[in-house]
């Protein structure tokens, strides 16, 4: 019996690459007739980040990324003392300063409605139930649809459009919030 080697295919150099990993030391001079005109240092680990986090090549970049991960990885906002969540939605809202519809987690609470991206940990607007005049549910377009948008009359003429599924809940959870708010139902924009 003669042994013979089996023809190695990319896939099984990559799967080696991976699991044992390679690592290439090297210098590379290009010249021509005799004189260095390039010189290139190459040094490079190549493997799955397990096996380098095995061989402890990244200790450091991996504890920075888990650090970083827990720390921004938020699953709620945070809330002023005293402030509790009435209600909790992801909907959209529209203001007139940046005219498109946006989409965000929505909360009542008993100081505010505001808007949170939970991706960034980012409020995206915030309005204190000090500040709402009126609130009115009107028709609007979107994605030449009409349907039902609640639009929150602020202060200095300000509006604030909100829409969810559940459009009068969210309406009945803010005049709980605000007694003796007026209303002007069925308007359009």
């Amino acid at each position: 019996m003669i042994p013979e080697r089996e023809k190695d295919s990319l896939g099984e150099l990559l799967d080696r690459m991976v699991t044992k990993g390679v690592l290439i030391n090297a210098d590379v001079i290009i010249s021509l007739a005799g004189i260095p005109l390039i010189g290139v240092k190459l040094e490079a680990a190549i493997a799955s980040i397990e096996t380098m986090l095995e061989f402890g090549l990244f200790e450091e970049l991996d504890k920075n990324t888990r650090a970083w991960q827990l720390e921004h990885r938020k699953t709620r906002p945070l809330l002023h003392e005293y402030e509790e969540i009435e209600l909790e939605f992801y909907g959209s809202f529209f203001q007139e300063l940046h005219p498109t519809w946006k989409y965000c987690f929505i909360y009542v609470t008993n100081s505010r409605i505001f808007g949170w991206n939970k991706a960034f940990n980012k409020i995206l607007f915030e309005v204190p139930v000090t500040k709402i005049r009126m609130v009115d549910i009107e028709k609007g377009i979107y994605q030449d649809e009409e349907r039902d948008e609640l639009c929150l009359n602020l202060e200095n003429e300000e509006k604030l459009y909100l829409h969810s599924s559940d459009l009068a809940g969210l309406q009945d959870k803010i005049f709980k919030l605000i007694p003796g708010l007026p209303e002007r139902l069925g308007s359009s924009k």
